[in-house]
């Protein structure tokens, strides 16, 4: 994996938001995760008030996909125990998340 910016240092409320979130749900494997999470992407569907993005790179068997539901916000894709994309709807907290990963280069 290339040079990217951790989650952390570029998003830390939703970073801690994240974790307390899987915490809360017992997933402790996938709250270990987010400190070193990397900023690979932001979503380019067009929407400028979206402000989903991408953690990791996979393809493949949709089967291993799964999806939480991440307080109203939006959702979290995890892949074969992966967490890979954040899917933040479209909100005024959507624009504000895609306007500091455009602010840090972020792009896909």
């Amino acid at each position: 994996m290339g040079n990217y910016l951790l989650l952390i240092d570029v998003l830390p409320y939703l970073a801690n938001k994240s974790k307390k979130y899987f915490i809360s749900k017992s997933r402790f494997e996938l709250a270990y995760q987010v400190d070193n999470l990397q900023n690979i992407g932001v979503c380019e569907c067009g929407e400028l008030d979206y402000g989903s993005f991408y953690l990791a790179d996979y393809e493949g068997n949709e089967d291993k996909l799964e999806g939480f539901s991440f307080e109203e916000i939006g959702t979290i894709e995890v892949y074969e125990g992966k967490i890979g994309f954040v899917e933040i709807f479209p909100s005024n907290f959507g624009y504000q998340i895609r306007s500091l990963l455009k602010k840090n280069n972020i792009s896909y």
